[in-house]
C-alpha cells in the first residue's frame, strides 16, 4: 500500500511514520507538506490530510483519511496549561497528532493498539506522576483511556504495577536520597541473535579479563571514596553484563571481594542480584561465591524451551541444562530465582510458548520475566530480518495474554514494565513476581527515581539529584581494550559529572535529617 501523508502543522514525520507502520507494517509512506501542493498526479492507495492550528488555550488537530470511496474524519484538542515551555509544547502536539491518527487508522483497520498513542519506553512513569499529584485512580484511569488511548487491560495493568511497586517501595518518591549500582561485565559465551547488550567473546575475555578487573576495581575505589565522601545510602547493586558468571570462580571472587570492600554498607543494601542469565555458564564454584558474598536474587534465564529456537538464536545450551543449573543454584540456597522467557522468538508457535510455561511452572522460580521481541539496531534478528520466521502480531498478543494469565494463576504479580521502540506487536516486556519477591533494582531502574551508577564495559550512569531533577548520563567505553586503557580518563570525566549529583543529593539528607 502507498500512503501519502499531507501535513499542515504537524513537524512529527518520523513519530507518524513510526505509528502508521503499527496499524500498516508493509505501507510505503511518503510525506508532504501542505504548502508544497497536494501532488495529486501521483497515485496513492490511501491518502491522510492533518492539520493543526494553536489557539490561546490548545492546540487543535484536524484529519481525514481518504481510501477507495471511504473516507474517515476525526478531530482532537490538546490542553497547553500557560507559560509552557517549548518542548512541552511541542510533546503536547505530538499527543494531539497520534491522537487523531489512531482514529482514522482505527476507523480504516479496526484495531486498536493496546499502548493506544503512548511511545515511551517507560509508560509507567506517567501513572506516578498523576499520583503524586493527588490524582484519584479513577481519574488516572479515565485520562488513561481517553487523552492517550490505552487500551483497558493495559490501564488496568498500569493501575496495579504503580500499587504494588508502592507497597513493595513505600519510599519509592523518595528515592532520589539514594543510588543504586549497576556492574556491567561484557563477556558471554556466545552472543544471541536479539541481543544488543556488551557482550565478547570468551577469547577476548580469555586476553582481557585481568586487566579488566583490575580496571574496574579503580572504578570501584572511585565510586566508594565518592559515597563515602557525601555519605550516600546504597538501595541495590545489581551485576549484569554480558554474562558475569562468564567469569571463572576465581575471577568472580576478586570482583565481589572489590564490590565488598569498596561499597559502603553491603549488609544494609535492600537486594544484591547476579544476572547469572546463560544457564551454561553457571557450575558449582561460582554458585559457592555468590553464597559467599551475600548475592541473594540469581537470574536463571531459559528465553525458550524450545530446543531448536535456542540452537537457532544463538544460545549454548540445552533445555535440560536449563534445569540442571536452576536446581544447583536451588540447592545452594537461593531463595529468590528469576527466570527470563521471550515471546516472538523466530518459529516459535503459541504451543512453544505454553510449553515453556509448563517447564518453568515445573521448577517454581519465585519470578518471571516476561519479554517481548524486540528488534533492536545492531541485533543480527533486525539485520538480517528476512532469514528469521517471526511470529505475527496478533500471534504475540495471545501468547502475551495467556503468559500474563498463567503467572496471576500460578500467584506471581505483575510489579515492573517496560516497552522499547521497535517491540513486536507494539507490546511491551512484563516482570512478575511471588509476593516479597519483587526486584527492587528493576522498579529502581525502570521508574528512574534515583541515580543509576554504571560500573565496567558498556554500563551506563543515569544522574538524578535530589527532586528527581535529571543531571545527564555518563556511558563506560563498550570494548574491554577502550574501557582499560582509557579508565583514569573516563574516570575523571565521570567524576564531574558525579560530584555535583553526588553533593545535590547529600543537602537534600542534611535537610531532611534537620528537619
Amino acid at each position: 500500500m502507498k500512503v501519502q501523508i499531507r501535513t499542515d502543522g504537524c513537524p512529527y514525520y518520523d513519530e507518524m511514520e513510526r505509528f502508521l507502520s503499527l496499524f500498516l507494517p508493509d505501507a510505503e509512506i511518503i510525506f508532504q507538506d501542505h504548502s508544497a501542493g497536494t501532488g495529486e498526479s501521483e497515485p496513492f492507495d490511501c491518502i491522510i490530510q492533518l492539520q493543526a492550528s494553536q489557539r490561546v488555550d490548545a492546540i487543535h488537530v484536524q484529519g481525514e483519511l481518504r481510501i477507495s470511496e471511504q473516507v474517515f474524519q476525526a478531530q482532537h484538542a490538546k490542553a497547553i496549561p500557560a507559560h509552557v515551555e517549548h518542548a512541552a509544547w511541542r510533546k503536547r502536539g505530538k499527543q494531539a497528532v497520534l491522537h487523531v491518527l489512531h482514529q482514522l487508522l482505527e476507523k480504516l483497520t479496526g484495531e486498536h493498539q493496546p499502548w493506544g498513542i503512548l511511545t515511551g519506553v517507560r509508560p509507567l512513569k506517567l501513572v506516578h506522576q498523576m499520583v503524586e499529584q493527588g490524582l484519584p485512580a479513577e481519574r488516572i484511569r479515565q485520562q488513561l483511556l481517553q487523552e492517550y488511548l490505552l487500551s483497558p487491560e493495559r490501564a488496568e495493568l498500569l493501575l496495579e504495577i504503580a500499587d504494588i511497586q508502592l507497597q513493595v517501595v513505600p519510599d519509592l518518591y523518595r528515592l532520589d536520597r539514594e543510588v543504586s549500582i549497576y556492574i556491567g561485565i561484557p563477556f558471554c559465551p556466545t552472543h544471541c541473535a536479539y541481543c544488543t547488550f556488551p557482550a565478547y567473546s570468551m577469547t577476548e575475555k580469555a586476553t582481557y579479563v585481568d586487566d579488566f578487573l583490575q580496571a574496574m576495581d579503580l572504578e570501584l575505589v572511585h565510586l566508594g571514596r565518592l559515597l563515602r565522601d557525601y555519605r550516600i545510602p546504597v538501595t541495590s547493586v545489581y551485576v549484569g553484563g554480558g554474562t558475569p558468571t562468564s567469569l571463572k570462580a576465581p575471577e568472580m571472587e576478586r570482583m565481589m571481594e572489590s564490590i565488598y570492600r569498596e561499597i559502603p554498607n553491603p549488609g544494609q543494601w535492600r537486594e544484591f542480584t547476579v544476572e547469572a542469565g546463560r544457564p551454561d555458564t553457571i557450575t558449582p564454584d561460582r554458585v559457592a561465591v555468590m553464597r559467599k558474598y551475600g548475592v541473594n536474587r540469581v537470574s536463571v534465564n531459559p528465553q525458550t524451551y524450545k530446543a531448536s529456537t535456542l540452537k537457532e538464536i544463538g544460545r549454548g545450551h540445552s533445555p535440560a541444562i536449563i534445569d540442571k543449573r536452576f536446581y544447583l543454584v536451588r540447592e545452594a540456597g537461593f531463595e529468590n530465582i528469576n527466570m527470563d522467557m521471550i515471546l516472538g522468538l523466530p518459529g516459535e508457535t503459541l504451543d512453544d510458548v505454553r510449553y515453556t510455561m509448563e517447564r518453568i511452572e515445573a521448577l517454581a522460580p519465585e519470578s518471571v520475566t516476561v519479554h517481548t521481541m524486540s528488534f533492536k539496531r545492531s541485533a543480527v534478528v533486525k539485520n538480517e530480518r528476512e532469514r528469521f520466521a517471526i511470529p505475527h502480531s496478533q500471534l504475540v498478543r495471545r501468547m502475551m495474554a495467556e503468559a500474563s494469565q498463567w503467572a496471576k494463576g500460578l500467584g506471581y504479580h505483575p510489579y515492573y514494565v517496560y516497552r522499547q521502540k521497535d517491540i513486536l506487536g507494539n507490546m511491551e516486556n512484563v516482570g512478575f513476581a511471588k509476593p516479597g519477591k519483587d526486584s527492587i533494582y528493576n522498579i529502581c531502574i525502570m521508574e528512574e527515581r534515583q541515580t543509576i551508577v554504571g560500573i565496567g564495559g558498556g554500563a551506563v550512569s543515569k544522574c538524578i539529584g535530589a527532586g528527581g531533577r535529571h543531571m545527564g548520563r555518563f556511558a563506560n567505553p563498550r570494548e574491554p581494550k577502550a574501557y582499560v586503557e582509557t579508565v583514569d580518563d573516563f574516570l575523571a570525566r565521570k567524576d564531574q559529572k558525579l560530584r555535583p549529583v553526588f553533593e545535590s543529593i547529600e543537602n537534600a539528607n542534611v535537610t531532611h535529617m534537620q528537619s
